[in-house]
């Protein structure tokens, strides 16, 4: 049974949290809605430094995290253990409750949260609270690295290697800016990211031009008890595109992992249709599941 939810109040939360995601992936394997790379990169990369502070968490009798949500703005990401899945509906039931009470008073609020087209569980909930599927969805792509890896190709004049310090941030970001443009990336966020965790700096990769910017890059979170690795983000800087840089970070990713013990790697991309589906498909990854948005207008 779960005990009534507290807000995350300190790192050690924080660390239950995290310990949550390392069980539910080993409880329960792929795919899965966050992983401990996942949570550090949303953490990190927030524009409010405090935004980990309204994930609220649920405790068992013996004070383990049994499951935990954390709304942002009209969305909320929900993650528990595969055998306390029935903690969910409270825990819908109080991020709809905080989400409408955060609202301005004149303010209709659709909530939106994530569910995997195999979760026949979370499906029925959403069903049953009201919730409506949108069109919108990730796939949860996956490669087990225990085939062999390509070495990655550069074109002439190109390198790889991984980012060494504080002397790569601006063009760490800069490179991660026009990938996404628009944006919100800042040195300070990435500052941020790489004292997360999670992070470690001989897997956050970086293709340099001749011209010595940077032209490519991924990240890889590796999960050391699990050994899996999740790329996020993967980006190529629009000048360099058509070059095969994104497939080579890739690689080297996939490579560095496997040097790690790494059984699995996992990426995410928007659609299957996107450039970066086409992408991971060509690498050898294959679809597990989608992840679609379901929606629901709360109520005065």
């Amino acid at each position: 049974m779960a005990n009534s939810p507290h807000l995350c109040a300190d790192e050690a939360d924080y660390a239950r949290m995290r310990a949550l995601l390392v069980a539910t992936y080993r409880e329960g394997g792929e795919p899965v809605y966050c992983t401990v790379g996942d949570l550090d990169w949303w953490r990190f990369t927030s524009s409010d430094p405090d935004a980990i502070r309204h994930a609220a968490l649920w405790m068992d009798d013996d004070g383990q995290v049994v499951g935990w949500a954390w709304p942002q703005g009209n969305q909320v990401d929900m993650v528990s253990h595969p055998q306390h899945r029935n903690v969910e509906d409270e825990m819908l039931a109080w991020a709809e409750q905080r989400v409408h009470e955060q609202a301005a008073a004149d303010q209709r609020v659709c909530l939106r949260i994530w569910s995997d087209t195999g979760d026949v569980a979370r499906n029925a909930l959403l069903q049953q609270r009201g919730y409506q599927r949108a069109d919108e969805f990730f796939v949860y792509h996956s490669y087990a690295l225990d085939q062999p890896v390509l070495a990655p190709r550069l074109p002439p004049g190109y390198t790889l290697r991984h980012v060494v310090g504080e002397d790569d941030l601006e063009r760490r970001v800069a490179v991660h800016r026009d990938a996404f443009a628009p944006s919100k990336m800042t040195i300070a966020k990435h500052r941020a990211v790489m004292q997360s965790p999670t992070y470690r700096p001989e897997l956050d990769l970086v293709v340099v031009a001749p011209d010595d910017s940077f032209a490519a890059y991924c990240i890889v979170w590796f999960d050391a008890e699990n050994r899996m690795g999740l790329f996020e983000p993967v980006g190529c800087h629009s000048a360099h595109r058509r070059r095969g840089l994104g497939m080579a970070v890739l690689h080297e990713g996939m490579r560095r992992l496997q040097q790690l013990g790494a059984h699995t790697a996992s990426v995410l991309s928007l659609r299957d249709d996107s450039a970066g589906a086409l992408l991971y498909r060509a690498a050898g990854f294959h679809e597990v599941d989608r992840n679609y948005a379901w929606e629901k207008q709360l109520s005065d």
